[in-house]
């Protein structure tokens, strides 16, 4: 980030105050979104502000809401969805964690000596710590404890530090909508968390590009991994998204259905996995492309037929 400008590149610092990081999934066809309008230019970053509206047969039918847009070539860009106000930190309770029965987590050498490297801007060497540490935590936690999910992100966050851009997507994918259902959407986790998948995204280039670096991530994983092993599936249903995200809907439908036959029952990962399988089936019938729907039948029946993994 450019020290002078102090914002989310490449937004200047009133832009990334006045807006908040927004992941949003293209669709094409008939069913889909579309951006209106070209006001508000910021003469600091170039960004303007567009409404968004969902559209069917082309024709917008409901407002989204207001993004503001920099242009990145050609049909690219990069978003912040404007808020106004700008959001402010809600009162909420900090949520308790089972860890209060498990001290002894809080003092093992791992996590010690990771949280030692981040404090003195190491994420690199943290890492390793941290993910040691995560191991043990979810031994004894569940994956969406709190105190599990500090270091989740922990581990999403030097994943990205050493520019090991494919499976940190994967774990922010898994764990901002943990830290927003359990934190709160405005809660400095959760917020950190939806920054820096936008600038994963940013590093990586696109839609296509992710879905290429995380297919190949993938076909490693493959080799090494049983269908079954998390890592697999959190990088998996990451491909599955991607693909999403390019309009490669049948492919995301079979990646993300195999995430789900593999998914363990009563895992909290596994709700994280059902909703994107949910919604790559919603986009599926909207576009009603004959292969399309078919596979979101066949995707929907593994939802929510006899044995289906679920999130409780």
């Amino acid at each position: 980030m450019n020290e002078e400008r102090r914002g989310v590149y490449p937004f200047c610092a009133p832009c990334t105050a006045s807006s908040e990081a927004w992941g949003f999934t293209a669709t094409t066809g008939p069913m889909g979104s579309r951006f209106y309008g070209h006001h508000d230019v910021c003469e600091n970053c170039g960004s303007s502000v567009r409404t968004l509206y969902s559209t069917v047969l082309w024709v917008p039918v409901a407002k989204v809401g207001q993004f503001r847009i920099v242009p990145t070539g050609r049909r690219s860009y990069v978003g912040r969805k404007v808020v106004d106000p700008p959001v402010q930190a809600v009162a909420r309770r900090e949520p308790v964690s089972a860890i209060v029965d498990h001290p002894e987590l809080e003092g093992t050498s791992e996590y010690r000596q990771a949280e030692a490297f981040w404090a003195d801007s190491e994420p690199g060497r943290a890492l390793p710590f941290y993910q040691s540490a995560l191991s043990e935590r979810e031994k004894v936690l569940a994956a969406d404890d709190p105190a599990t999910l500090r270091v989740r992100l922990r581990v999403a966050q030097g994943l990205l530090a050493t520019a090991n851009y494919g499976r940190a997507i994967a774990w922010f994918e898994l764990v901002t909508p943990q830290l927003t259902e359990v934190f709160g959407p405005h809660h400095a986790l959760t917020r950190a968390a939806a920054e820096a998948i936008t600038g994963a995204r940013l590093m990586v280039g696109g839609p296509r590009s992710e879905a290429q670096l995380l297919a190949d991530i993938v076909a490693a994983d493959e080799e090494s991994l049983g269908a079954g092993e998390a890592q697999l599936l959190r990088d998996r249903a990451a491909l599955g998204n991607a693909l999403l995200a390019c309009g490669e809907i049948s492919e995301a439908l079979e990646a993300l259905t195999l995430v789900i036959r593999h998914a363990t029952p009563g895992h909290p990962d596994t709700a994280i996995y059902r909703a994107a399988l949910v919604e790559a089936c919603k986009v599926a019938e909207a576009r009603g492309k004959k292969r399309e729907v078919q596979l979101a039948e066949a995707a929907r029946q593994v939802l929510t037929g006899e044995g289906a993994p679920t999130s409780t």
